[in-house]
This record gives structure tokens, sequence and C-alpha cells, in this order.
């Protein structure tokens, strides 16, 4: 059972990054991402959701007296917060170069507007908005696209943090998460009702997480995602299911733009919206994290066996980190080599630099995993060699 979860969960993982990786995409053919979302269209019927299965599937993945809680924290410090420094350092140095090489005179002052951004970053976009940082030198919009999505690796450290705490307690009865996740939901209502959306680091969002955190690992002890679909009534009724819950999710999106002119990106988990439903995107992100988590998982579940697809998506889901944490690079790379920033060709430019970056992302996987499995056969080898020595 465990080995058909990981696979499954690998497989909507990899279909969860190619949405990320394409919707970026898409909103690079467009002058302001605003522009992309001005009206509905399919990618706001999938993009909630991306972000808050991960989230959930980081609670649900949790195993119970496994290890303690200094033992949980130093493993998530190890996780999260060493790649938070290295991706900072790789994407601040591949962005720089390309903007000073490829876009030199649009960016004004260069050096400065750079340094801008790197500021602009560490403080969190909201924040700097909310001051109206930087007053001069411009910033780097490739920078931010790129240093912007390393939110996710503190949101999910400093939420880990307070799972840790909570977990066992949110465990042991059903009355026990119903409170604590109305609380932690009330909180982050209060926080986008009365403060809006300008704390540093998006902390106005980290109650949801929490919450959908705990909820996963709640819903792994009932088998939540885990029970066997071996007959063609269970694939008909998980089928049905996993459609009746996409269905909520496009439903409730459709209520939200034109009922309330609320625009989703998916960079919230459970879509991030904008002023007009303030608190109330809490409730709303929240139940996403469960019927997107449903619906995805369930189709992974049904694909899982089909020969290549399987395979190819739980690969990608794999490496969901890399290719979350460094797409931006090669797509900005495509966008102003290929491009000169130019929108030219509509969708079809989005396909292009979606394809280009995944084949990037691909190769450099690939790769990585060669030095890997290199470094990891040194230490055997050598041990080999000197017990062929002894013996001789």
């Amino acid at each position: 059972m465990d080995k058909n979860r990981t696979r499954a969960q690998d497989i909507a993982k990899g279909m969860m990054i190619m949405g990320v990786v394409f919707f970026h995409c898409y909103l690079m053919i467009f002058a302001t991402p605003s522009d992309a979302l001005s009206s509905f269209n399919i990618s706001m019927a999938i993009a909630p959701f991306l972000l808050s299965t991960f989230f959930f599937y980081a609670g649900y993945n949790y195993v119970a007296n496994k290890r303690t809680f200094k033992e949980n924290i130093i493993r998530r410090a190890k996780q999260l917060l060493i790649p938070l420094v290295v991706c900072f350092a790789i994407s601040v140095l591949a962005m720089s170069t390309m903007e000073l090489i490829f876009n030199h005179n649009d960016i004004g002052g260069t050096f400065h507007a750079i340094g801008n951004t790197i500021l602009y970053s560490l403080m969190s976009e909201p924040l700097a908005l909310l001051i109206g940082f930087p007053q001069s030198g411009g910033t780097v919009f490739s920078l931010i696209l790129s240093l912007g999505l390393l939110w996710f690796l503190y949101c999910l450290f400093t939420c880990s943090i307070f799972f840790y705490l909570l977990v066992k307690f949110t465990n042991k009865r059903l009355i026990n998460l119903i409170s604590v996740v109305i609380v932690l939901l009330v909180m982050a209502f209060c926080l986008g009702e009365f403060v809006g959306t300008y704390l540093p680091y998006t902390v106005q969002y980290y109650p949801v997480v929490l919450a959908i955190m705990l909820t996963g690992a709640y819903l792994k002890q009932k088998n939540f995602l885990d029970r066997e679909i071996s007959s063609k009534k269970d694939i008909v009724l998980h089928t049905l299911n996993a459609i009746i819950a996409e269905g909520l999710v496009v439903g409730t999106c459709l209520i939200c733009h034109y009922h309330f002119g609320a625009l989703l990106t998916g960079s919230f988990p459970g879509g991030m919206f904008d002023s007009s439903l303030k608190g109330f995107d809490a409730f709303i992100g929240f139940g996403f994290s469960i019927l997107g988590t449903y619906f995805i998982h369930t189709v992974s579940r049904l694909i899982k066996k089909i020969p290549g697809v399987g395979f190819s998506l739980a690969w990608l889901g794999s490496h969901s980190a890399l290719f979350y944490l460094f797409h931006p690079i090669y797509i900005v790379f495509a966008f102003i080599v290929f491009f000169q920033k130019q929108i030219m060709w509509g969708i079809g430019q989005a396909f292009i630099l979606f394809a280009f970056a995944i084949l990037m992302l691909v190769l450099m996987c690939v790769i990585i995993d060669l030095i890997k499995r290199k470094i990891a056969k040194k230490p055997i080898e050598s041990e080999n060699v000197e017990e062929v020595k002894e013996n001789v």
C-alpha cells in the first residue's frame, strides 16, 4: 500500500508541477499578470489547488512517533532552509547575469535595480508594495518572479514548527481537529478582513496552510486517499466523486469571478483572491485543498498503470522540488533570448516556453541524478578495493 500511495502522490505532483510551469509560461504572454487574469479561463479552474495539495501531502505523510519534535525540526530545516539559501543564491546569479547581458538598456541602473529587487524580495512583495519600495531605481521583474517562489519554502518550514506542536492533539479526536481548524481559519479570516494582504512573507496565509496540513495528517489515519480501487464499481464511484469535487472547485471559481470579480492566481493555497473577497479566501482555500487533492489524487490512481504515462509523471513528481524552484530561470532565458521579451504568438508562445523549460529541467534533473549515483557508488567501490587488498 505504501508503494502504491507514494507512486500515486508522485504522479499527482508530476501533473501539478506541469500545471505550475505552464501557468507561469501562460502569464508571460501577457503584458501584465492582471491582463492574463482579466477573464475566466481553464487555468483558473486548475490553478487554485496546485500548491494547496503539496501542503496537504506534507501533512498526510506525517508518521506519528517516528521522530521527536527536535528531530523533526532539524530534518525540516535541512530539507527546506538549505535549498532556500542555495536557490536564492543561484536565482540572483542567473537572473542578474541574464538581465545584464540581454536586457541592460531596459532595467535602468542595472546594479541599482538588481540590488533593489533583492531587498524587495527579502522584505516580501506585499510589504514592499505597502511602503512604496523601491522609491527609485526600478526592479527586475524576472528576478522577482524567481525569488517570489521561495515563499513556499519558508512558509512550509514555519508552518511545520506549529504542525509538530499540534498534530498529536488534533490526531486524537475529530473534535480536536475541528476546533483547531476553526480557530486557524477564523484567524486567517480576521487577518484578511482587517489587515489585508500586506503582511511580510504572506503571513496571513499561514493559518490556512497549517489547517490544511493538520487535516491531511488526520485523514491519513482514515485512509482518505488509500482505499482500494479494485473493481469496475470502485472505478466508477471514485471517478464520479472526483468529477463532483472538481465541479465544486470550478463552480466556486465561476461564482467568485463573475459575482465578486475575484481573480485567482494559484500563488496562495487555494488561489490568491483580490480584495473583493478579503477574509473569505481562507475558507475557500481550505475547501479547495480537500476537494482538489481528492480530485488530482484519484486521477493519479486511475492512470498510474497506463504504460509510460504513469512512470513519466511519477518521475516528474519525484523531481517536483527542482522543477518548482528552477523553472523561472529557463522560462525567462527563453523569453529574453528567443523572443526578446516580445509577445508574438499568443498561446503558441506559451507552449514553446513550456516545452523549452520542461526539456531543460529534465536534462538538469537527469544530470543531477547521474552525479548522485556516482557519488553514492564511490564509497562502495573503495570498500571493495580495501577488502580485496586484505584478502590478498
